[in-house]
């Protein structure tokens, strides 16, 4: 059995032996890598607004 890399405190013995959930690492190997990208970015011709509907065809009702 190999020795622990840091020491066993007090309270994790307590956490073990209660039930109580693993505390979660929070080390800057488990926060996530967020990055920026411009794929949703606005096409720079685009004038902002919708096309128009084109008519309804013949013979079938608007809505």
């Amino acid at each position: 059995m190999s020795h622990p890399n840091k020491p066993i405190s007090l309270s994790d013995i307590h956490d073990v032996y209660s039930g109580a959930p693993k505390k979660k690492d929070t080390t800057a190997e488990a926060a996530p890598n967020y990055r920026k990208t411009d794929r949703f970015a606005r096409d720079a011709g685009h004038p902002g607004v919708s096309r128009n509907r084109p008519p309804t065809p013949p013979g079938r009702k608007g809505r």
